[in-house]
């Protein structure tokens, strides 16, 4: 381990400067021959290295910071886990085109599958944490949850791929600075459907229910709508859980159906709700239904449809269905769009386009506030473990440019609650809009979510 060396971190910079500081619009010089550039580039990665206090997941010798990617990339959310590591490869392929962080540390993510079952991914983050410097993805609430103490007690920055609003609650498990939570996604639409939908969705007159995945990311789901109830005046007639596993819900749709529930809830995974919806429609029973930011994935109507998405987007409009936490379009001008469209295109141009949909906008996210909070670290000179966590809560205001407006993090729960926003899409094609839903609310607010704070 080595501390931070202040005068050769001072030196490398005034070496950078001079080499951009020139006024001569020519350039007379041969280039060096691979030896003397090698030897040059050797001598940079010396000194800038020789500046930094590092422990874990840096290679002296090359410069190189590793993290750990922690992805489902098999198991029942293969096809969610997929999309978003592919985000997170494409962005971080974009940063090492450039030199890598701060323009000289290149990042090596260290891929493991956690299959998104918790005791997997215990073991494959046993397998890699000792190499790492950090986690910059880590997908599912139920998974992440089963390492974050470890984590904590080693200090490990852990980049959560979930929404649940505990992750504030902690001091290394991050939420993406693109996008809010579940609970802000539920108890924001109450305060939508009721109030400011036209015409209202919910009324006096409702009969109101949720289903949910009996685990953490469920439990945020649950708290958020009951905080939206709480809010609004209205109640909860019926309360359903079913487990990860489950394939077969006939007893939570029927139970709702014979409760009389109206407006319809869940907090699911995209097979729990073509399983829900397709059991639904077979006992001829359409609720409104409003779900949970992963519980839409655009190949749905396909595979409801069998094969024909126009059938099954008539599917979904039967009901109707609200997919909470829908994020920009594809399509969107904002320069964040306009950069990850181009980035797919340069760094990604591999990625089957069935793949690139809102996770893939989620991956890419969050690597990007990974990114950032890196190069606070660098900046600091201090990329050791401590160093990191350290540099949190520099990144305030930062605005990533998808409409959201800027975001960040800082010292106490409330601050790392990056956006209570949310916004409310539909289903369409994907020749329509690329990740399959159509904005209908744009980003909004519930007045009670306004000063939200998840530690009460």
């Amino acid at each position: 381990m080595r501390r931070m060396r202040w005068l050769a971190l001072l030196a490398v910079f005034a070496m950078m400067a001079a080499a951009c500081g020139s006024d001569s619009t020519t350039d007379d010089t041969q280039a060096p021959t691979t030896t003397e550039a090698t030897a040059e580039a050797t001598t940079t990665t010396e000194a800038a290295t020789a500046a930094l206090a590092f422990d874990f997941g840096f290679d002296e010798a090359t410069g190189t910071i590793s993290l750990g990617a922690l992805a489902a990339i098999t198991g029942p959310i293969a096809g969610i886990g997929q999309a978003l590591l592919d985000g997170h490869q494409v962005y971080w392929n974009g940063v090492n085109a450039n030199g890598g962080v701060a323009g000289m540390y290149p990042i090596d993510l260290v891929v493991k599958d956690n299959a998104y079952n918790p005791e997997t991914n215990v073991l494959v983050y046993n397998e890699s944490k000792d190499s790492v410097l950090g986690f910059s993805s880590a997908i599912g609430t139920p998974t992440t949850a089963t390492i974050y103490e470890d984590a904590a007690a080693a200090n490990i920055l852990v980049a959560a791929g979930s929404l649940a609003s505990q992750w504030a609650l902690t001091d290394n498990v991050l939420l993406n600075l693109a996008t809010g939570t579940y609970f802000a996604q539920f108890a924001n639409s109450v305060y939508w459907a009721s109030a400011v939908a036209d015409p209202a969705i919910i009324t006096a007159d409702s009969v109101i229910g949720i289903i949910y995945q009996a685990d953490d990311y469920g439990q945020d789901c649950l708290n958020g709508f009951d905080f939206g109830l709480t809010n609004t005046g209205f109640g909860r007639a019926y309360e359903a859980t079913y487990a990860a596993s489950d394939t077969d819900f006939s007893a939570q749709i029927a139970g709702a159906q014979a409760a009389g529930v109206d407006v319809l809830y869940v907090c699911t995974l995209p097979s729990a709700l073509a399983g829900m919806l397709g059991t639904a429609a077979a006992l001829t029973y359409s609720p409104t239904v409003f779900g949970s930011s992963p519980s839409y994935n655009p190949v749905l109507p396909g595979a409801l449809g069998g094969g024909d998405e126009a059938a099954g987007l008539a599917l979904f409009g039967s009901f109707p269905y609200y997919s909470l936490g829908a994020g920009p379009a594809w399509e969107d001008d904002t320069p964040g769009m306009i950069a990850l469209r181009s980035d797919r295109e340069t760094y990604g141009a591999d990625v089957p386009d069935e793949e690139i949909n809102a996770f893939y906008y989620f991956g890419y996210a969050q690597a990007q506030t990974f990114h950032a909070i890196l190069e606070s670290a660098v900046a600091n000179g201090d990329i050791t473990r401590a160093g990191l966590l350290a540099a949190v809560d520099s990144i305030t205001d930062l605005d990533l440019e998808y409409g959201i407006g800027p975001t960040g993090y800082g010292p106490t729960p409330k601050d790392r609650i990056s956006t209570n926003l949310d916004n409310i899409g539909v289903p369409v094609s994907v020749t329509v809009n690329v990740f399959g839903l159509m904005d209908v609310t744009g980003f909004y607010v519930a007045p009670y979510m306004v000063d939200w704070d998840p530690a009460g």
